[in-house]
């Protein structure tokens, strides 16, 4: 291990991960109790998503800050591996390559960017997903913020971050973008960095589930 690689070890402190795990988690459990009024038909707004998808965001920007990571680049990557990987990568007219998400978030600099480029993606390589009603996406994204905190978890018990980053925590982010997009909440044009700078702010307005 490098300099490099020791010092951005060093800024994932104990206190940083724990903070992280707790967001995740609370994060979850928001999306689920929304899910769970909403099965009982009970009162129940999409604030609450909102605010665990805005959570998601700044919990992957501070990790990546610790960690020495560019958000952005582990982002775009992910997205790009993602479209790379399937079978729907080839126009069935044409058979061009078609990475449109990819593509978009080439140029990507802000949260908006990416919320344009990640839909660009979801609606050509998850059409299984982008055609559910959105409470059905909705859920389908809890569980994968579900299974993130998990594996977050893992990582941090069994001390393998490099086994989470920067694949499963660019989805952090990608799924801190997905959630607030199924809620028609338009995101700030504002750099995915910055995001990390916000913790302070952030610290006490963790997104809490209301039973």
């Amino acid at each position: 291990m490098d300099g490099t690689e020791t010092s951005a070890r060093e800024g994932l402190t104990p206190d940083v991960l724990e903070r992280a795990v707790r967001a995740v988690v609370r994060s979850a459990a928001a999306c689920a109790s929304y899910c769970e009024h909403v099965e009982h038909n009970e009162p129940a707004t999409t604030q609450q998503v909102v605010h665990a998808a805005e959570q998601l965001r700044e919990t992957a920007a501070q990790l990546a800050a610790a960690a020495g990571v560019s958000l952005s680049d582990a982002y775009a990557t992910r997205i790009r591996d993602v479209e790379s990987a399937s079978l729907l990568q080839h126009g069935s007219a044409s058979g061009t390559s078609e990475l449109a998400g990819a593509d978009a978030l080439d140029a990507a600099c802000t949260w908006a960017d990416f919320q344009v480029g990640q839909l660009a993606h979801d609606r050509q390589f998850h059409p299984d997903v982008f055609g559910l009603p959105k409470v059905e996406q909705l859920r389908h994204y809890t569980f994968h913020v579900t299974k993130l905190a998990g594996l977050l978890v893992d990582a941090i018990d069994a001390g393998t971050w490099e086994d989470f980053c920067p694949e499963r925590l660019a989805d952090v982010a990608v799924f801190g973008v997905k959630l607030a997009t199924v809620c028609n909440e338009r995101l700030p044009p504002t750099a995915l960095e910055a995001s990390a700078q916000s913790e302070g702010a952030s610290a006490s307005g963790s997104p809490e589930a209301r039973a």
